[in-house]
């Protein structure tokens, strides 16, 4: 059945051929591969050839996770398999790296570019195009940690066949002219990618810390499980000079604007402000309390609240009220406390009154 792992595989005589087991470090996560023919593997050995560990380093290494072939065309496996160690690694790496879905190329000091984009948006199209004389670090997933270290991943690229419904084909960096992977690659920038067609010169923008936010945050594997994620993150921009936006048309248009990229920035970032998260549980049960948060920061008055997995904006009134309910608040008394902040208002009552009801509804408050 399509889907399920393959455990005996046959020669052409038909006779059972024991499978091979390959061990990849994914993320610095060492990984068992299993269920491969003898060709498949050295197929697949080749692809992941910067990613297996060798000598003395491989001797004894016990795998954190395996991962086994599933039935059907290899280059269906293959890409299943490739899928499949990244979300392994990265579930092994929650609460320890900030990993970003997103392609990364170093200059010959290791400072490394983070190209950020949704998945189908251009990231390997950008890392083939761009990788040759920069090192290659990945083309999936850019995994820092809070000094800025990155944890190369420089795994096979997966590219799009021009037949639609075709798997992707795992292709080794040996297959393009790219750079060497860096033993000890960090974070000098952090971008998002922007793709429209028409042509044009490549176009790079300051982007405002609250939009830099909301737009990396879909973009993060295990944003939740850090400690404070919000606050590495804000860390993290800061550290980097901010976010830019690269508007272009054709990724080889990129290459011309990479030493503006790369160079070290003295360009500061919005100032933000670490939200204290303690919640009361003094007083009656009655009202409204702000919901249990893993992470909340302030940005010019606007508040950014990470509620489970998700991070919410709150404007100036959304953040007033989220303070004031610390701990449980009657709905009269949130009221009170808006208008002694920001004064009175004719219809004060009904849009406070909305105001609470959404922030409920969105789960940042909860309700008696």
């Amino acid at each position: 059945m399509p889907g399920t792992a393959s455990s005996v595989r046959t020669d052409p005589g038909g006779a059972a051929v024991e499978p091979a087991t390959v061990q990849v470090t994914a993320l610095g996560v060492p990984i068992d591969v299993t269920g491969l023919s003898a060709e498949e593997a050295a197929g697949f050995r080749a692809a992941w050839s910067r990613c297996l560990a060798r000598g003395t380093e491989a001797a004894g290494t016990v795998a954190a996770g395996t991962v086994a072939r599933i039935t059907g065309s290899f280059d269906r496996a293959d890409e299943h398999l490739t899928s499949t160690i990244t979300l392994t690694a990265i579930d092994q790496l929650a609460g320890r790296l900030m990993m970003f879905h997103a392609c990364g190329l170093a200059d010959s000091t290791g400072a490394t570019v983070a190209f950020i984009a949704p998945s189908g948006t251009g990231k390997t199209t950008v890392a083939r195009t761009l990788g040759t004389g920069l090192g290659y670090v990945s083309d999936e997933t850019i995994a820092v940690d809070e000094e800025l270290r990155i944890v190369p991943y420089p795994k096979p690229f997966s590219v799009k066949q021009p037949e639609a419904g075709l798997p992707k084909l795992q292709q080794g960096p040996h297959s393009f002219p790219l750079g060497r992977t860096p033993a000890k690659p960090f974070l000098r920038a952090i971008t998002l990618l922007s793709r429209h067609d028409g042509g044009g010169p490549v176009v790079l923008e300051a982007v405002p810390l609250v939009e830099a936010v909301l737009e990396l945050t879909p973009q993060l594997s295990a944003l939740a499980s850090l400690d404070r994620g919000l606050v590495q993150l804000c860390r993290m921009i800061d550290a980097c000079g901010g976010v830019t936006r690269i508007r272009y048309s054709e990724a080889a248009g990129i290459r011309e604007v990479l030493p503006e990229l790369s160079a070290p920035s003295g360009a500061g970032t919005d100032p933000w402000t670490a939200l204290e998260l303690d919640r009361s549980d003094t007083g009656l049960r009655t009202g409204v309390r702000r919901a249990a948060a893993r992470d909340a920061v302030e940005v010019a008055g606007v508040v950014l609240v990470l509620v489970n997995t998700q991070v919410m904006e709150l404007g100036p009134l959304g953040g007033i009220i989220w303070e004031l309910a610390a701990g449980w608040t009657s709905r009269d008394e949130v009221l009170a406390g808006v208008v002694e902040r920001i004064g009175g208002h004719p219809d004060a009552a009904q849009l406070i009154g909305a105001a609470l009801d959404e922030l409920v509804a969105k789960g940042v408050l909860e309700q008696a």
